[in-house]
């Protein structure tokens, strides 16, 4: 008997954590700002796992690797309702708490099985620094998984 995970697809998960530290999993949606990526392996370091919603591959997977490298090798460290305008070129960030980390990360949740597994959206706000809960913002489709902070004026 081997020992990790095992089903073929969470060993895949498992090698790939091993050799990136963390694996980047994707949840196509019908609309582009309910479309996520998520990371998966962050948990085993004691950190929230990260959930970005609505943002091009090409942006989201370096973010969330840049971001999980750093708090993998303790550079920095992340709390819900703080900003953060290095995360996303030209954009400042919110992290917010996720209610229900297993259901809106159930790749995260099933790899983890049994053990608790907490998250932080990152959030971003529209082209004219509107976030997604304030009125008039052009990302208002963006789903927000967990109580936002005070951010209603920037």
């Amino acid at each position: 008997m081997t020992a990790g995970p095992p089903d073929a697809s969470l060993r895949a998960i498992a090698a790939a954590i091993e050799q990136a530290g963390v694996y980047l999993q994707f949840e196509p949606q019908p609309t582009a700002l309910e479309t996520c990526w998520y990371t998966v392996g962050l948990t085993g370091h004691g950190h929230p796992e990260l959930i970005l919603f609505g943002l091009p591959p090409d942006l989201t997977r370096p973010a969330l690797r840049a971001l999980a490298a750093d708090l993998i090798a303790g550079r920095r460290t992340v709390d819900a309702g703080r900003e953060a305008d290095d995360v996303l070129e030209g954009h400042p960030v919110t992290f917010v708490a996720v209610t229900e980390p297993e259901r809106h990360l159930p790749v995260a949740a099933q790899f983890y099985a049994g053990r608790t597994v907490r998250a932080l959206q990152i959030v971003w706000p529209d082209r004219y620094h509107r976030w997604p809960w304030q009125a008039g913002t052009r990302v208002h489709d963006m789903p927000v998984l967990g109580e936002h902070a005070r951010l209603t004026e920037r």
